[in-house]
């Protein structure tokens, strides 16, 4: 598998043509296409060929940044990596208000720095680029966050948290439980040895969110799948309290799709 996706990434460079492909883009775990956790090395191994080929390499650190998985930044700290670019947003300010930020390499920064021909300039200037009331927050934020070591907790409990919610992988639907810390899928299927599944009419997903919103917990509904990225506070009682109620909602979940022919 992991040989088999870094060849694609080279394939595809080399059919493009090197000087065609100006950068390309990776989330450390990719987020909103179900939570996919690449095979061990793989951001190394795609960064390697970026280099052989001059291809930049940016990180999408929208999800995995600010603590997600217990770091600051998850490409170097979690995967190994140093990216030539990354990319990243909400946890930057907690989503109080809204904020991003693309970080650079020292290399890219000398370039960019200084007019590459004579009366040139980057033009990279937008409307509400480095709004003071953002930055403002962000900055806030990131105090209150190394303040409080919030990393350290979600490392710790991160921990917990994963061990907790993969017991529901006993579930008849549950097919697979995947993820990292603070940052999880559960996925939902007909049959659990092919991983067929379930009639998307069913709409598996939203039918256990509702069950757990009920129960006083919001769950990410997505197709057949469930997403959970909970607070960075996150204690052991609330994992508890989380774990328990998915099971009982997909219980339910399971008895109404009985109940209507889906199962």
């Amino acid at each position: 598998m992991l040989r088999r996706k870094v060849q694609e990434l080279e394939d595809k460079i080399l059919e493009l043509g090197p000087d065609n492909v100006a950068a390309f883009f990776a989330e450390p775990i990719l987020g909103a296409g179900g939570v996919i956790v690449p095979p061990e090395g793989y951001h190394q191994k795609t960064l390697a060929v970026c280099r052989k080929y001059g291809v930049l390499y940016v990180s999408d650190e929208v999800v995995t940044a600010f603590g997600r998985l217990g770091h600051m930044f998850a490409s170097e700290d979690e995967f190994g990596i140093v990216p030539d670019i990354i990319t990243c947003a909400k946890g930057l300010t907690s989503g109080y208000l809204p904020l991003g930020a693309t970080i650079i390499s020292e290399e890219m920064y000398e370039v960019i720095s200084k007019p590459q021909a004579d009366g040139a300039i980057f033009t990279h200037g937008f409307t509400y680029s480095g709004h003071p009331v953002s930055c403002a927050a962000g900055v806030k934020n990131i105090e209150i966050m190394e303040r409080e070591n919030l990393c350290g907790h979600v490392k710790d409990m991160g921990a917990y948290f994963e061990e907790q919610v993969k017991t529901l992988i006993d579930l008849p639907i549950v097919g697979d439980v995947r993820g990292r810390k603070f940052m999880m899928c559960i996925e939902n299927v007909a049959n659990k040895e092919t991983k067929e599944l379930i009639n998307p009419d069913a709409k598996v997903g939203n039918r256990i969110a509702d069950h757990c919103q009920k129960r006083g917990l919001i769950v990410r509904p997505l197709a057949h799948m469930n997403v959970l990225s909970p607070p960075l506070t996150l204690s052991k009682e609330n994992v508890d309290f989380l774990v328990a109620t998915l099971r009982e909602s997909i219980e339910a979940t399971m008895a109404d799709l009985q109940n209507e022919g889906f199962l």
